[in-house]
C-alpha cells in the first residue's frame, strides 16, 4: 500500500476480458464505499510479476484453487464477476480491516 491507497489487482485466465470487466465494474462500486485504490487486471500465468504489488487479489473462483495463497495475502475468489457491488464490498471488509488509512 502507498499513499493511503490499497492496490487491488484483479486475475483471470488470460488477463484480458474477465479481469478488465470485474475490474472495470468494482471501480464503479468503490467510491460508495469511499475508498482509494489502485487497480490492475493480469492473466494467472502473469499475476506473480504484479503478487507483491498488490494487497489485495481478486481471482476466479476455479483459478483460485490453482494458486497458493502466501501468508498475510488477502484474496478474494469470486463466481460472478459481475458482481462489481458484491465484489466492492468484500473488498471494503478487508480494507476496513487491513487498510483503514485507505478509507477516505
Amino acid at each position: 500500500m502507498e499513499n493511503n491507497t490499497v492496490n487491488i489487482l484483479f486475475v483471470c485466465g488470460m488477463g484480458m476480458g474477465t479481469s478488465t470487466m470485474a475490474e472495470l465494474g468494482v471501480k464503479r462500486n468503490l467510491g460508495a464505499f469511499r475508498i482509494s485504490a489502485n487497480v490492475q487486471h493480469t492473466s494467472l500465468g502473469q499475476m506473480d510479476s504484479l503478487r507483491d504489488w498488490a494487497d489485495i487479489i481478486v481471482i476466479l473462483k476455479n483459478l483460485a484453487r490453482q494458486m497458493k495463497v502466501r501468508e498475510g495475502e488477502h484474496v478474494i475468489p469470486v463466481v460472478n464477476i459481475m458482481d462489481g457491488k458484491g465484489i466492492a464490498s468484500k473488498v471494503n471488509d478487508i480494507v476496513e480491516q487491513y487498510f483503514p488509512q485507505a478509507k477516505g
